[in-house]
C-alpha cells in the first residue's frame, strides 16, 4: 500500500466529523441525509464549517457545495479530495 493511500482518510472518518462539527455549529442534530442550508446555516457558518474541514483534511471546498448537496455528498468530496 502506497505512503499517500495510508494517510487518506476514510469516507467514515470524514462524514463522522462533519456531521460532529454540523451539529455543533448548528446546535441541532444532523445526519449524512441532511443538506446544511435547509437546517439553517448560513455562509458565516458555512465558511466555518469550510475551515475546519480545510484545518483537519488539507482538502478546500468551496461553501456553495455546503448549500447544495447533502453532507453526506459533502464528506465524500472532502474524502476524494484529501
Amino acid at each position: 500500500m502506497s505512503e499517500l493511500t495510508q494517510n487518506k482518510p476514510a469516507l467514515d472518518e470524514v462524514q463522522r466529523l462533519i456531521l460532529e462539527w454540523s451539529t455543533e455549529l448548528l446546535e441541532e442534530p444532523t445526519t449524512a441525509e441532511d443538506n446544511f442550508l435547509d437546517l439553517g446555516g448560513h455562509s458565516a457558518l458555512a465558511l466555518e464549517l469550510s475551515n475546519q474541514i480545510k484545518e483537519r483534511f488539507a482538502a478546500e471546498i468551496d461553501i456553495q457545495v455546503l448549500f447544495e448537496r447533502t453532507l453526506g455528498e459533502v464528506a465524500a468530496e472532502v474524502a476524494r479530495l484529501a
